[in-house]
């Protein structure tokens, strides 16, 4: 890797890093913008179809559905860059979206711990279900934050904006690795 990309990949990293502080520091901020995030990835998922539809045309193989697929994610991208009422609703929609998957997520730990209680009770097993309570009190407690973040979804904005921040975090820090330990060409 030349020198300058590995100075560019220790900035970009390094800023990274530092938002992703800010966003673990300013959680409800940071789910607030998941919507505009949102339109922004659509209008980029957008010139990455167009692009590789470009280089299949060049090719012969392209079709119409691609460019047409281009064609839509830039408009809803741009619809939803342009109105705060699509960016509030996705918002929105991606915190109680989230509380109802943890509970259902619960849910189904606790089905699984019943179902290995069972197959210890019936089969008398030493290994298999043996601690089966310990799925069950984390399904049960999965559960009931679920229910919370439903009835007060700062909470799993909150969590959102944490999560967020620790993956920028992370991204940050795998390009600060990437730069620093790979080799010159």
């Amino acid at each position: 890797m030349k020198t300058f990309a590995k100075i560019m990949y220790v900035i970009l990293g390094v800023l990274m890093v530092i938002c992703g502080i800010s966003c673990m520091f300013t959680p409800i901020s940071t789910t607030s913008i998941l919507g505009y995030v949102v339109g922004l990835s659509m209008i980029f998922d957008a010139i990455g179809r167009f692009i590789n539809w470009y280089q299949e045309k060049k090719d012969g193989v392209a079709d119409g559905w691609m460019l047409a697929g281009s064609i839509l994610s830039a408009v809803f991208g741009f619809f939803i860059l342009n109105s705060t009422s699509l960016q509030l609703g996705i918002d929105v929609f991606i915190v109680y979206y989230s509380a109802v998957w943890l509970l259902v997520l619960g849910i189904t730990i606790i089905v699984r711990a019943c179902r290995l209680r069972r197959i210890h009770k019936n089969w008398n097993t030493k290994l298999l279900g043996t601690h089966w309570y310990l799925p069950l009190c984390f399904g049960i407690l999965l559960g009931i934050f679920g229910i919370l973040c439903m009835f007060k979804p700062l909470i799993m904005a909150s969590v959102i904006g944490v999560f967020v921040g620790l993956g920028v975090i992370v991204a940050g820090a795998n390009l600060i690795t990437l730069a620093t330990t790979t080799e010159e060409a």
